[in-house]
């Protein structure tokens, strides 16, 4: 129990508990309103909720009501695929005039294929959250800490590390790219198992995905839930635009930041 305990702690911090779903106080907006979806991923909780909250009145000041659904399952990406399903019929997404999502990265695995099967009329955006550092988070939880994993989330970590990515194909939709450039502490702790998939590559196309704009941030995973404002004005230009502001950072890192984080 003692050994274990250490390996817990760094679990739930690289997959913090899922917060509550946010959503509009009031009924949708008239059909000229827009929506911005924001589908967090396993690092997401109570501070990130916190942070997307008090930003739901600057978005209303935009036009946009915010919704966050809690939609990842034990069951795995499958059912959150069905949860996330059951939501945008609930919330009746459609009646807006254009629909916004920011995807985090478990987000991405589970919006892409759902747009597959049914996608939504008035989806204008899609920003998605990629990190050559966090994206192998999933992998070393199922390699090196299966079964606390499975007790901690059940099947959708393993689904992510298993299920290669799927990019979006719905045309007519501005695609952007947002990339964290630093580890988190998981990422740090296991640093010898995360360089040992191969080397970390921060070009926009190694992404393997279509995009219109992409940008670097200074943030990690983890930050970027609870820093989320930080990232709300770039969002914000992409939506209005479909590119990023100029003062975006569009060249990819230099040298190791992992390294220099020991």
């Amino acid at each position: 129990m003692r050994v274990g305990r250490p390996a817990v702690l760094v679990a739930c911090t690289a997959f913090a508990a899922c917060a509550g779903s946010i959503k509009p106080s009031t009924s949708p907006a008239p059909p000229a309103a827009e929506a911005l979806l924001v589908l967090p991923g396993f690092g997401y909780g109570g501070g990130g909720e916190a942070a997307f909250r008090s930003l739901a009145p600057a978005m209303a000041r935009e036009g946009m009501d915010l919704y966050v659904p809690a939609y990842i399952s034990r069951g795995g990406l499958a059912d959150g695929r069905a949860k996330l399903q059951r939501f945008l019929r609930a919330r009746r997404l459609e009646r807006y005039q254009r629909l916004h999502v920011f995807a985090f990265l478990a987000g991405g695995w589970t919006f892409n294929p759902l747009m597959e099967m049914e996608p939504l009329p008035n989806l204008a955006t899609v920003v998605y959250d990629r990190s050559p550092y966090q994206e192998r988070a999933p992998r070393i939880a199922d390699e090196h800490l299966h079964f606390l994993t499975w007790v901690r989330y059940g099947r959708p970590v393993f689904d992510v590390a298993h299920t290669p990515y799927a990019p979006l194909s719905t045309p007519g939709v501005k695609v952007g790219i947002v990339v964290e450039t630093t580890p988190t502490s998981f990422v740090k702790a296991h640093e010898t198992e995360a360089r040992s998939y191969g080397p970390f590559r921060f070009e926009c196309e190694a992404f393997m995905q279509r995009y219109d704009d992409c940008t670097y941030v200074r943030l990690n995973h983890d930050e970027l839930y609870v820093r989320f404002a930080d990232v709300w004005p770039e969002l914000l230009a992409f939506i209005r635009s479909g590119r990023f502001t100029a003062a975006a950072t569009r060249t990819p890192p230099t040298g190791d930041a992992l390294a220099g984080s020991r």
